[in-house]
């Protein structure tokens, strides 16, 4: 299992071209084929008079996601924790009966396979997952979870920003409201795309100067923009209409603060946490402004760069990934 999760989102106004292409190259590849698994169906199904015959006929049906399932998500054995297994079906009946309502998965299936013939035409050599699997697991771990045996999604984290669920004392100290907002149904796919290329290309982070770091953040964003491209900028970029609109009428006395004091070239944890982390509100630049505020600017820095890209493919998003941040930067013109 390979646990290159996000919980949460790391994301219609106009950015310049966040979400629209004059030219989509994507839209006439071919369409894989992706099977929908309700293991949280199949789960929920079992009869808790009957429960351990049953859960060894669900783990026999679902040999290797239920091994991912009981082990990693639940952290508990099949065959020897059977009556911790039937606490949380009891305790997590009422949340799994609150998804079929949301109806989540039959809006997402065919918006994941757009997004992943996407993905795929502009990384062909990942090979894409074949199966999404959705499953109900507990409120504090994985809601988008790489496997072996597909995409995994956890519906318990998609249920709606005004689910009663989140807002529990111990579940809204995990998760804060500017974070539980984004626990929506329309944010599996872009949470599912943002998995997948991380997987495909791990974001590393250590010792890169806040410069690199936008930047970094900035190509997985223009990436993400390309692969969905119908989504709105504020889901994409996981800020409220209000963050963005004040991002963007702000950006030039922004880019003045951070491209002053050589602080675009620091690795200070403390600058990079304040301008990179999710956060209601910015330490520097005030309420309206979020925490993570150098996402955007990362991605005007890419688009910047993208736009310029003459004579070469601007469709070639394994080109911008290879290509190191600094170049992005020397290169792209930047007018804030």
């Amino acid at each position: 299992m390979r646990l290159t999760a996000l919980i949460y989102g790391w994301i219609g106004l106009t950015l310049g071209a966040c979400n629209t292409a004059p030219q989509d190259p994507a839209i006439h590849a071919p369409t894989p084929t992706i099977r929908a698994i309700r293991f949280d169906s199949a789960f929920f199904a079992m009869d808790t008079l009957h429960f351990e015959s049953d859960l060894a006929k669900l783990v026999q049906a679902y040999p290797q996601f239920s091994a991912d399932y009981f082990n990693r998500i639940l952290m508990l054995s099949s065959k020897k924790e059977t009556k911790k297994i039937l606490a949380f079906y009891k305790a997590y009946l009422p949340i799994y009966q609150a998804t079929t309502k949301v109806q989540a998965s039959i809006k997402a299936t065919p918006e994941m396979t757009d997004a992943f013939k996407r993905f795929h035409y502009y990384f062909p050599s990942y090979t894409l997952p074949t199966q999404i699997i959705y499953f109900i697991g507990p409120l504090e771990t994985y809601g988008n979870v790489v496997t072996k045996d597909g995409l995994a999604i956890g519906l318990q984290l998609y249920m709606g920003a005004a689910s009663s669920w989140y807002y529990s004392e111990q579940i809204n100290t995990i998760y804060p409201t500017y974070i539980s907002r984004q626990f929506a149904p329309e944010y599996i796919v872009v949470n599912a795309i943002q998995n997948i290329l991380n997987d495909y290309d791990v974001l590393e982070m250590n010792g890169k100067q806040l410069i690199e770091q936008m930047i970094e953040i900035g190509k997985r964003q223009y990436i993400l923009g390309q692969c969905i491209p119908t989504a709105s900028d504020t889901l994409l970029l996981g800020y409220t209409g209000i963050q963005l609109k004040a991002i963007q009428e702000n950006k030039g006395d922004i880019w003045t603060f951070l491209s002053s004091q050589n602080r675009l070239f620091s690795v200070d944890p403390n600058l990079t946490s304040a301008i990179l982390r999710e956060a209601p509100y910015n330490d520097y630049f005030g309420e309206d402004i979020p925490g993570n505020v150098g996402k955007y600017i990362g991605y005007l820095i890419v688009e910047s760069w993208m736009n310029q890209q003459k004579g070469k493919s601007k469709n070639d998003l394994n080109r911008l990934l290879k290509t190191p941040a600094k170049t992005i930067f020397d290169e792209a013109p930047v007018d804030f």
